[in-house]
């Protein structure tokens, strides 16, 4: 039996003309040796940096390591293509550092955001609480910082946000600055109603090309005589003819 590489299922670059679409599911979190089932900065680099046409990264993830998603949203921010982030399920936590990076966050049906202040673990002696409660101040001001640059909100309103660990709804990702617009499925009538302007469009351009190349001539048509009636001869007698 041929035993067949394992591809990471949470990762899939698909080339296309117009855009690469880059799939990115699961956890946000460093890889090493052979773990497949995280998402890390160098995964993204190895499958981007080649890319020279647009980019949608599908995006579902329930965050991770926050400074994997901070390399992650330079790495993107710094890319020369332009950078389309579709949420498919929900971008909480870290996993909001890649929306933070890209030129448009696209908000499906039923999808959520959640931003909420760094945690971490910590164990030791006094020194070594107070170095972690250091670290940790210092990664909520560069959260906040990034946040205040995507969205325009105020430092005090995000640091609201993050302390009540806020969950958005699509619409309220793109009221408050984390998304650009939400997508739904249009309705059937609106599509046929666009098929028909579409076919509308196409018809009076085929008329209207049509007549743009057909000469008109007018010609001017001489009446023709009538003929001349021949008259009686009782006529013709009484005038002496």
């Amino acid at each position: 039996m041929t035993k067949r590489n394992k591809v990471p299922f949470q990762v899939k670059a698909e080339a296309g003309v117009k855009e690469t679409i880059l799939t990115l599911s699961g956890t946000i979190q460093k890889r090493y040796w052979s773990d497949d089932k995280c998402i890390d900065a160098k995964l993204v680099r190895d499958e981007l940096d080649s890319v020279k046409n647009d980019v949608v990264i599908r995006l579902n993830s329930l965050g991770g390591d926050a400074f994997q998603g901070v390399e992650i949203y330079n790495y993107l921010k710094d890319h020369p293509s332009h950078i389309t982030v579709e949420v498919m399920g929900t971008a909480a936590s870290a996993a909001t550092f890649i929306c933070a990076g890209a030129d448009e966050v696209i908000m499906n049906t039923g999808t959520t955001m959640m931003i909420h202040r760094g945690s971490t673990l910590a164990w030791g002696n006094k020194k070594d609480i107070e170095a972690t409660l250091k670290m940790l101040e210092t990664l909520d001001e560069s959260i906040i910082n990034i946040y205040a640059e995507q969205t325009g909100q105020t430092t005090e309103q995000i640091e609201t946000w993050m302390d009540g660990e806020t969950w958005f709804t699509a619409d309220e990702a793109v009221t408050y600055g984390f998304a650009t617009k939400t997508k739904s499925k249009p309705a059937v009538n609106e599509t046929d109603d666009k098929l028909t302007e579409d076919l509308m469009a196409m018809v009076n351009q085929a008329v209207a090309a049509a007549f743009g190349n057909q000469q008109i001539t007018a010609q001017v048509v001489e009446p023709t005589p009538e003929p001349q009636k021949n008259k009686s001869l009782l006529a013709k007698l009484k005038k002496g003819e």
